[in-house]
């Protein structure tokens, strides 16, 4: 009897160990970019249940590689780690007054290839700094990525089958 009592006492304690830990495992993330996709499976292919905007908090409920399980209105759905943080996106900031000096009205100003292309992402350069201390991200290899470009004769060698 007192070993029946014992294993009972043991479950329910595992039980409630379990549930504490699943509870706490629960984080909010909010979302970093302009819009990020949630996908019902860890996936890019996979469909899209709807579109979080930047701000949106999301709460995480597993990690599956680079994807974070969140709960989206009521679904279970997946969303790319990079896109999101643990804090609420910075303010934005606007480096040209319109009462600058230097500022003249009409002059186009553009932002290099590595800005833009992390600009698309919906990333700014704060978030990037930020984000790469978080999740180790490689910037660096990414821009290097970034810049390799093949020419149009090699593309066409590769499509036909051949080798670069």
């Amino acid at each position: 009897m007192n070993t029946k009592r014992i294993f009972v006492n043991l479950v329910i304690s595992l039980v409630v160990c379990l549930i504490a830990l699943q509870a706490s495992a629960q984080e909010t993330y909010y979302v970093q970019s302009v819009k990020a996709k949630v996908h019902s499976a860890p996936s890019f292919k996979a469909s899209v249940l709807g579109e979080a905007s930047r701000g949106t908090r999301l709460n995480s409920i597993g990690r599956s590689g680079s994807w974070l399980k969140v709960s989206y209105y009521g679904k279970d759905g997946y969303v790319a780690a990079i896109l999101v943080s643990v804090s609420p996106p910075m303010a934005k900031h606007t480096m040209i007054k319109a009462g600058d000096a230097d500022f003249q009205q009409g002059v186009r100003r553009r932002a290099s290839t590595y800005t833009s292309a992390a600009a698309a992402r919906g990333l700014a350069a704060d978030d990037r700094r930020r984000l790469s201390g978080e999740d180790r991200l490689d910037y660096d290899g990414l821009e290097r990525v970034e810049k390799y470009t093949i020419s149009d004769a090699e593309l066409t060698k590769f499509m036909e089958g051949g080798k670069i």
